[in-house]
């Protein structure tokens, strides 16, 4: 409200010359304001470049994994069995033949007109005895209303084996109830794994009636109540004109790094091939090198220079906001050393497996070339870049990058200092702001007191000016 009314008294326009001082008052905040900017713009600039670090970073670390370079590939039947290899199966061509699959021994009772009717004695309890080749033994107490075909079958599915030390496991057989039939149901027992050790050997129980129904021994069918029904067998075929055996379908190293699981008998002798299987390599490579190059042209546009113009003592605007940065220039020349520095192995430098740099600093893919040495020898690939677990292109260089953008690492204390930095021109700029509306205040306070006083003067004239001309006119 005082800036509206100042200059009425005096009829000069004191706001204007007000806002010229204030103005230029204002100017001291420039070269602050100037300093903020140019701070900003280096943290700016440093988070650009950790972002593009922190990428080329996760490219590299899938460069330290030596199975990358040792992928493979599988070939077969999958009609008769598949495959899955590990990164040390050795290549190679194989010839498998499956003779015989490996089948889970089943027995059945015979068929009777009621699953829910008690089938056994008038007895308080009785016991059933299941016995394996394995040596497992499965006891199952019944009470007296517990012996129809369903109620055995749901005992026998619920019970575990008490093993030698007391301590128990689930059960290594089923029951089942089969309608065969109208008013036809019979027991159905199978053992749950393949293999001729899992066979059920006996089945017996002190209980006469059921015993008369269930009891089973191997060694003499023809007197046993129960029948088989499929016959454990183990699983066998030929490898490579080698004779394996197996309890189960799925055979587990059949060699080194190669799991097989059968699935049908075989009429002609099927074949296995394992290869080398470079794509994941490749791909990973050519991301590795896409995101060096992506770091190479963050780094060139932050520290790019452009010229002033000519008789200027100021920058030009669009110099890179971290050119002549130290910490960044020690970050990409040690990038570089590790590049230029020769590893131990059959490959020292990346040149000699495709990989080159041009005249601009960019890595380049010679992909024939690159193709061709992991086809012939990508274990040396791999030495090149893992080493020994900490020597190796990949693992120096993610070692060396990590201490760039791990928590409180080069680029967080060039980031801290910059930040204590700008807290220093904040509490600045407030300073030398708090002095500007002090002296403008000051300004505003003896404009007033000059327009109050030119106020007076003027009124003393205008009084002065009436009395002389009254003092005229009397002589008159």
């Amino acid at each position: 409200m005082a800036m509206n009314l100042l200059g009425v008294g005096s009829g000069l326009d004191l706001n204007e010359i007000l806002d010229k001082l204030e103005a230029a008052e204002k100017n001291r905040l420039a070269p602050v304001k100037a300093q903020q900017k140019t701070v900003n713009n280096k943290i700016s600039g440093f988070g650009k470049l950790k972002s593009a670090l922190s990428t080329f970073n996760s490219a590299t670390a899938k460069l330290q994994k030596k199975e990358l370079f040792q992928a493979r590939t599988v070939v077969g039947s999958d009609n008769y069995f598949t495959s899955t290899v590990s990164s040390n199966a050795q290549l190679g061509n194989y010839v498998i033949n499956v003779e015989q699959l490996a089948t889970a021994h089943s027995i059945s009772t015979n068929a009777v007109n009621d699953k829910n009717t008690a089938l056994g004695n008038n007895n308080a309890t009785r016991t059933i005895t299941i016995q394996q080749a394995n040596g497992n033994r499965l006891d199952i107490s019944l009470a007296e209303n517990e012996t129809s075909l369903e109620s055995i079958a749901n005992a026998i599915n619920q019970a575990q084996i008490v093993n030698a030390d007391g301590s128990t496991s689930d059960s290594t057989v089923n029951a089942t109830i089969v309608r065969s039939g109208t008013n036809s149901y019979q027991l159905v027992i199978t053992s749950k794994e393949t293999g001729e050790q899992q066979a059920i050997t006996s089945i017996s129980s002190d209980d006469s009636n059921l015993n008369s129904l269930i009891g089973f021994d191997i060694n003499q069918p023809s007197t046993s109540a129960m029948s088989q029904v499929v016959e454990a067998k183990n699983a066998k075929f030929n490898f490579n004109g080698i004779a394996i055996n197996s309890s189960s379908n799925t055979v587990k190293d059949v060699i080194p790094g190669v799991d097989i699981n059968l699935k049908a008998v075989t009429t002609t002798p099927q074949n296995l091939t394992i290869t080398a299987d470079n794509e994941k390599a490749q791909v990973a490579l050519k991301e590795w090198v896409e995101a060096f190059n992506q770091l190479k042209s963050t780094i060139s546009t932050l520290t790019k220079f452009t010229p002033s113009e000519a008789n200027s003592d100021k920058l030009n605007d669009d110099n890179g906001p971290l050119i002549g940065n130290s910490t960044l220039r020690n970050i990409d020349q040690s990038i570089r050393s590790i590049f230029a520095k020769g590893q131990t192995g059959e490959f020292s430098v990346l040149a000699q497996i495709g990989i080159n740099m041009d005249n601009n600093g960019n890595l380049v893919i010679k992909e024939n070339q690159l193709e061709q040495v992991l086809k012939e020898n990508s274990e040396a690939v791999a030495t090149l870049f893992t080493g020994n677990g900490e020597t190796g292109i990949a693992n120096e260089i993610f070692a060396k990058v990590s201490s760039f953008i791990d928590k409180n690492g080069t680029i967080d204390n060039a980031t801290n200092g910059l930040n204590s930095t700008l807290k220093s021109l904040d509490k600045r700029y407030e300073q030398i702001n708090d002095s500007i509306n002090k002296t403008v205040d000051i300004y505003r306070t003896q404009f007033t007191r000059l327009d109050v006083l030119i106020n007076e003067l003027n009124s003393l004239s205008t009084y002065l000016t009436s009395q002389f001309d009254m003092m005229a006119n009397m002589k008159k």
